[in-house]
């Protein structure tokens, strides 16, 4: 990513421990500026969706996603104009450009997310006991369904933008990419630890996941992969399955599963995730992010060789 020099309004001769010889504001702090956007546009988005009627918290979590969604990119967007000094549209800075094979990258990431929910499952179906309810398709259930496919795909993208997008991107230049994919990762388990039946396997499980995604973002350097993989992987947990997604079951609108066995097998309330089968399908998740995006690795890292060095190697 490349940025021109800061803000004239950053011109002043400060303590070096805030800015660089060139007068651009530390990454760490421009991290750290990132996380109190993040904690506004979260506290934003809740109050304002407090003012869904009645109770309805399918509406009160479509209607907050979205405010929240759009609060980060208005936040993150500012901070690389005025704060970054970036040139160019400041969503393709942050990795939502729509001049790469973007649409390619979204489907092929939910193709992957999907798969890897189905090949957990089947492992369910295989070892343990699953008994599924299907509700009928009546239009306010179908009404619902069309909601829940919104609000997660508005969840997803707000905590890739989050977790992998301008707070990630700006540690990366703090620490280094190891450091910060680790640091990054464990806050994403650790941001699930007040989710309901939360458990220790299912917060190290959900990190898992961020170092999934995380990968993602750094073979392609763009946030559609890793979205796609986050929103397919809820989307058929939560709405095709009618599990629990994180040990929420909010989205199970058209149908509910219920698995029976050894919870390190299942995860109990929690889900998949919380069990060694989503362990099994995340890891073989890393395999397969890899391996697709080998080609593009190689074609960045011969554009600029510089850039080996901040990317995970095959």
């Amino acid at each position: 990513m490349q940025f021109i020099a800061a803000s004239p309004i950053l011109h002043s001769n400060v303590p070096s421990i805030f800015f660089t010889p060139g007068q651009r504001l530390r990454p760490i702090w421009r991290f750290l500026l990132a996380l109190l956007v993040f904690f506004a546009a979260e506290y934003l988005a809740a109050a304002l969706a407090s003012f869904v009627p009645g109770r309805r918290p399918l509406l009160f979590n479509l209607v907050f996603e979205f405010l929240d969604l759009a609060l980060l990119l208005a936040g993150f967007s500012f901070l690389l104009i005025i704060v970054d000094g970036v040139e160019g549209p400041p969503l393709s800075a942050m990795g939502l450009t729509l001049r790469r094979p973007w649409l390619r990258e979204s489907f092929t990431g939910f193709a992957m997310g999907a798969l890897l929910v189905v090949v957990a499952f089947l492992i369910l179906v295989v070892i343990g006991s699953v008994s599924s309810t299907l509700y009928n398709l009546s239009a306010r259930n179908l009404v619902r369904a069309a909601a829940v496919f919104a609000l997660l795909a508005f969840g997803a993208l707000s905590e890739e933008v989050v977790f992998r997008g301008y707070p990630f991107q700006r540690l990366i230049e703090a620490v280094g990419v190891a450091p910060a994919l680790v640091f990054v990762s464990l806050l994403f388990g650790g941001m699930h630890a007040s989710n309901p039946h939360a458990t220790t396997w299912g917060v190290l499980n959900t990190a898992l996941f961020g170092v999934l995604a995380s990968i993602a973002y750094l073979r392609t350097r763009a946030l559609w992969l890793p979205w796609g993989i986050h929103y397919g992987w809820n989307l058929a947990l939560g709405l095709v399955l009618g599990l629990p997604v994180s040990g929420l079951s909010l989205f199970s609108v058209l149908g509910r599963t219920t698995v029976s066995g050894p919870i390190w097998l299942t995860g109990g309330n929690y889900g998949i995730e919380g069990s060694a089968t989503g362990t099994a399908a995340m890891a073989l998740g890393v395999v397969i992010v890899l391996v697709c995006t080998r080609r593009a690795e190689r074609a960045r890292s011969s554009q600029s060789p510089g850039a080996a060095s901040e990317q995970l190697s095959s």
